[in-house]
């Protein structure tokens, strides 16, 4: 009886991994408001089976989720997992305080994201710093950040604003996206402030990251949808070596049919004509 006591214990130390591997510990689901967090977000610190590192939020010390989206900060409002949606508003912007965004990001970057993405261009706020006063966009001029020597204008539109759309005496230093339509866009700064706490939607689609990892892109039928074709550089050298193939078929198959009901037909005619005369001179007069 002594000696089966060691191999109890072997097997209770063999079983408890087995325990661990079988039953691994919870992920963290919640944070602040956002609750019932689930694949394919995560929250910094969850073990390796909770969700997908690219998507991968964190909790301040303020119990606010914050996602960082291309060295920005973004405080997370919202999450639809029926639609894959994320509210985000720049942490800057969010108490609604009188500044820039903590980093100024254009659709461009949304584009060249694989993770996330938006359907359609939407409405933008610039920052435009002007080395003088512009009296078209003086209701808009951002107090806190004007002076004697210059002036700082945040424009609302609903496209992406270039420097080569704006006077010369000005400069873009920030831009932020947004998503509240409006019938008549705001030119105030204090009611563009408030449109910008709104924050904006991202669509994400996980799928869609491994198909431009994998050297593709994202095709969207419509703007609401969630669906896409994975579209890759090699799809028209494919489709014209089908097309070719196909041709090839086709005029194989035509080739066959033209053998057995026209050129057999005719070359079994030419043949009895040729015996019919053969026959008709060798008979004696």
């Amino acid at each position: 009886m002594r000696n089966s006591a060691p191999i109890a214990l072997l097997i209770i130390l063999l079983f408890i991994p087995i325990q661990a591997r079988n039953h691994p510990p919870p992920c963290s689901t919640s944070c602040g408001d956002i609750h019932n967090i689930g694949y394919p977000f995560r929250l910094k610190g969850d073990p390796p089976h909770c969700g997908d590192p690219d998507y991968e939020l964190y909790c301040d010390n303020h119990n606010r989720t914050i996602l960082n989206f291309h060295a920005g900060l973004y405080y997370v409002n919202n999450i639809s997992y029926a639609q894959r949606l994320i509210r985000l508003v720049d942490i800057n912007l969010a108490a609604g305080n009188c500044g820039l965004p903590y980093r100024s990001l254009g659709l461009e970057e949304v584009v060249g994201d694989g993770r996330y993405y938006r359907q359609y261009f939407g409405p933008h706020a610039t920052f435009v710093r002007c080395s003088k006063e512009i009296n078209s966009m003086g209701s808009s001029m951002v107090p806190c950040l004007s002076g004697n020597t210059s002036r700082v204008y945040l424009n609302y539109t609903n496209y992406m604003l270039y420097d080569s759309g704006i006077t010369s005496d000005c400069d873009i230093i920030a831009m932020v996206l947004s998503d509240h339509k409006v019938d008549q866009f705001p030119s105030s700064y204090e009611e563009i402030q408030r449109i910008l706490q709104l924050g904006f939607y991202l669509r994400w689609a996980v799928e869609c990251r491994d198909c431009r990892a994998d050297g593709g892109h994202c095709q969207f039928p419509t703007q609401e949808s969630s669906r896409f074709h994975c579209s890759k550089e090699d799809d028209y050298a494919t489709q014209l070596r089908n097309a070719i193939l196909f041709l090839a078929y086709v005029f194989l198959i035509g080739l066959i049919l033209f053998c057995r009901y026209i050129l057999a037909p005719l070359v079994i005619f030419a043949f009895l004509l040729h015996k019919c005369f053969s026959s008709r001179n060798r008979i004696p007069r």
